[in-house]
């Protein structure tokens, strides 16, 4: 007898807006910061244990009338791509749907509730409905609810990163959450005039620098790209990649306080120079991540960190509704340090040189980044170039600003956020906030990195003082 798969589809629907989009919002632009981002989806789930056993606990019915009402806010999500040419799409609101599937687990949601939800636990792959965008044809956005044994329920989000950032994601999650409730929301801005660069932007070095690291800039080194590829592919070059572990990292307020407390001299806090606790946390992590590489020691480890370009605009009140690209791969800051280094370096000294780094980030290099992109009638040339993390390059998203423990939608918050970390993921880390009862902040960090260094990163000193737990 074949064994049941663990996740079983019983229900597929298309929900279209309550409401049909007027003729004059049948079509979307996309902004260039869009255009240039990869046509894969960005997923993410959240756990919501039913811990007292609540009737129709997270009903169906309550979850697709809501997401029909909301997306007549969001009516480009229930749309399609559609390709316009030079290497530019535009949305058509077609109203054709948002896929949402209606699952079963065949396990009980606590036994993966109390091992962190680890992807190594439960089954993270088979919990999502799309995984990859191949055709015109496929949803723009896509949800599963999944029900488990003991009445818990997971919902796996699949949002186009063309589209949407994280930000776009979580302020459409609030929405529809608030859309249950019966709580009134701000409406998302479209407008990509909003993220249009001023005219009398000028393309400094830091934006040449970013748009270099993050976008293939000529047709011969697109060839040149596309040969390396089909040679790496080929039978007699395949190097099998090493197995990857993924662990969860938390960080109650106790530790977070000794860490920030030792990126400090006493000459600081005489002066009152401070540094902020994920100033401290983020050098932390980087140090432990360098010692634990198997790496040559004067190689440089480089760190990757997303910025949300809607901090850097503090005039425009209406970006904080703004729904598209404007973070997350694109500009990002790269920091890099040796096993040399270490050595000869403290924390502080880590601590100050990654504020100082974030600190100096200004919204004339979006804009740069922005006039860049004006520069090339065909856009493919602005594409992004995806590099995979490695043993020295390494990728960190912080979205603990993000209110996902907020997206109650009549029966509580949720009790976790996860991300799914898949193709490149080794050395790839999440920063995910949580809101608990107790005093001060409190963080879930998700890596994946292989099992060799991973080994050597959980025992590290460091890592061992601060963390709450360590969970794999």
């Amino acid at each position: 007898m074949v064994p049941q798969p663990r996740v079983q589809v019983v229900k597929q629907h298309l929900i279209t807006p309550s409401e049909p989009t007027p003729i004059h919002q049948k079509r979307v632009k996309l902004s260039d910061w869009d255009v240039v981002m990869f046509k894969s989806y960005t997923p993410l789930l959240l756990f919501y244990p039913n811990k007292d056993n609540t009737p129709n606990f997270m009903d169906t019915p309550t979850l697709k009338s809501a997401l029909a009402k909301v997306l007549v806010s969001f009516y480009p999500l229930a749309g399609r791509l559609l390709d316009i040419g030079n290497g530019r799409d535009v949305i058509e609101c077609t109203d054709t749907g948002v896929l949402f599937e209606e699952a079963v687990y065949n396990d009980r949601l606590e036994r993966f509730r109390a091992k962190g939800y680890l992807p190594t636990q439960i089954d993270y792959h088979h919990m999502f409905p799309v995984h990859f965008y191949s055709s015109p044809d496929d949803p723009l956005l896509a949800i599963r609810l999944i029900r488990f044994t003991d009445g818990g329920v997971a919902l796996a989000i699949m949002m186009l990163h063309k589209i949407a950032d994280t930000y776009s994601t979580s302020l459409f999650l609030d929405c529809w959450a608030k859309t249950a409730r019966g709580v009134d929301y701000t409406k998302p801005s479209f407008k990509r005039d909003l993220v249009k660069c001023p005219d009398n932007t000028v393309i400094g070095p830091e934006s040449l620098e970013h748009y270099r690291q993050e976008h293939q800039t000529t047709t011969h080194n697109r060839s040149r790209s596309l040969l390396d590829t089909h040679i790496k592919l080929q039978p007699t070059n395949i190097v099998k990649p090493p197995p990857l572990k993924s662990v969860l990292l938390e960080f109650y307020s106790d530790g977070l306080q000794a860490c920030k407390k030792d990126a400090h001299t006493p000459e600081m806090i005489q002066a009152k120079q401070w540094l902020s606790t994920k100033d401290a946390l983020f050098a932390m992590l980087l140090r432990a991540l360098a010692r634990s590489r198997h790496v040559d020691d004067d190689e440089e480890i480089k760190w990757v960190v997303s910025v949300n370009g809607r901090s850097r605009m503090k005039n425009s009140k209406e970006m904080n509704f703004y729904f598209g690209n404007w973070m997350m791969q694109v500009v990002t800051r790269t920091l890099g340090i040796t096993k040399n280094s270490l050595e000869k370096t403290s924390l502080v000294d880590t601590a100050c040189n990654f504020r100082q780094m974030m600190a100096n980030l200004k919204a004339s290099v979006f804009h740069g980044l922005s006039q860049l992109y004006t520069t090339h009638e065909d856009m493919t040339v602005h594409y992004l170039s995806y590099q995979p993390n490695t043993p020295t390059h390494h990728t960190v998203s912080d979205v603990s600003m993000l209110p996902f423990w907020r997206l109650d939608f009549g029966f509580g918050g949720p009790d976790r956020t996860r991300g799914y970390i898949t193709f490149g993921g080794n050395g790839c880390l999440v920063l995910f906030g949580r809101s608990e009862n107790t005093k001060g902040p409190i963080y879930d960090i998700q890596l994946q990195m292989d099992e060799q260094s991973m080994r050597k990163f959980i025992e590290d000193p460091d890592i061992v003082k601060y963390t709450h737990a360590v969970i794999y």
